[in-house]
């Protein structure tokens, strides 16, 4: 069973409960009690009283605790926000995002991983979940409510569950006492080799972490419903935003990370999704490629800085790189930042006339 802060629960080995206060792993989490306690306690040890289930009418104890004050103290750790404010002044276009943040800042790639929904937009929105199994059905994982402008969390799993989260849909309810609006239906796919790469974990103006931000859909993909007057048909079908299509605008668009600026992992599990067969020659090809296609798009489409993570190893690829920045006029390279990337990536600089 998977908890979250604000969650009713009943103690099964002795007797009370609390509300859930904060959520440390998939296994663990913090239980507020009304003495004003917050007690570390097993996830196996607790069960959740839903006011819809039997589990409410078998437990009729009413647990008084005001965690407004505990969930203040710890407001700097992510997974204590049941739902939190997007940063003031964010860039990124208004809309509907899916954000995978690590419990740990420091080591991206352990750890447990806290999935939130962003509501970029001014309106309310309701959402529902939908993930895709090994049958590739889908089945309802969580649904919900996220005020104008904050952040929800909808689950926190450890990295073995990750797999289960490269593909979905997103269905979104607008509310909005102006106009009407109908349902969007936002597919996802997230290849999995992203969540095992540090450079995948990128500052936003979105969220305090770092984290992997997957676009869903912007504010255009709104549409009205017509009044009566435009005649609407009882079979009018919710609007479907494919979120793969929409993010293919541009290669390099969807390495976009700011204004003018990109990061790309070379690393081949970005590239491909399964490596079976490759021989090592016909991986650097791929890269190599995959490398070219990137920076042309960023020319295009006047970028000004693209990153390209290439790793450490012995230096071929970064070599090749290097050479293939001769082919071309009016660019710059310099190694990347070493805070951030240690010594496996090179900065592209463009410059236009």
């Amino acid at each position: 069973m998977r908890f979250k802060v604000g969650d009713k629960v009943k103690f099964l080995n002795e007797t009370g409960g609390g509300i859930v206060s904060k959520v440390v792993s998939s296994s663990l989490v913090y239980v507020a009690t009304e003495d004003g306690f917050e007690l570390p306690t097993a996830t196996g040890d607790i069960i959740k009283i839903d006011p819809e289930s039997k589990a409410e009418r078998m437990f009729s104890e009413d647990f008084d605790v005001d965690i407004s004050k505990i969930t203040e103290s710890h407001a700097a750790a992510p997974s204590s926000l049941p739902a939190g404010k997007i940063k003031a002044g964010a860039i990124e276009t208004p809309g509907y995002y899916l954000a995978f943040i690590p419990a740990d800042q420091q080591w991206f790639i352990t750890g447990d991983i806290e999935v939130r929904i962003i509501n970029h937009s001014k309106s309310d929105i309701l959402y529902n979940v939908l993930l895709e199994d090994e049958d590739q059905d889908y089945f309802g994982f969580d649904y919900g409510s996220a005020q104008a402008g904050s952040s929800v969390i909808i689950d926190n799993i450890d990295r073995e569950a990750l797999a289960g989260w490269t593909d979905g849909i997103v269905q979104i309810l607008v509310h909005s006492e102006g106009e009407a609006f109908l349902p969007l239906h936002c597919n996802f796919h997230i290849k999995a080799g992203k969540f095992s790469s540090e450079g995948s974990y990128q500052d936003s103006g979105l969220l305090r972490e770092k984290a992997i931000i997957y676009k869903l859909a912007d504010l255009k993909a709104n549409k009205l419903i017509p009044g009566k007057r435009h005649a609407v048909k009882v079979e009018e079908e919710p609007v479907e935003v494919k979120a793969r299509e929409h993010k293919k605008e541009s290669l390099i668009g969807r390495h976009a990370v700011g204004p003018h600026a990109a990061v790309v992992d070379l690393h081949i599990g970005e590239i491909v999704d399964n490596i079976a067969g490759l021989s090592s020659h016909d991986m650097f090809l791929l890269q190599i490629n995959f490398f070219k296609k990137t920076l042309d798009s960023a020319l295009a489409n006047n970028f000004r800085k693209v990153t390209y993570i290439h790793g450490v190893g012995n230096g071929v690829l970064k070599n090749a790189i290097i050479e293939k920045l001769r082919e071309y006029e009016g660019l710059e390279n310099k190694s990347a930042s070493l805070a951030e990337y240690g010594q496996g990536a090179i900065d592209v600089l463009l410059y236009y006339k």
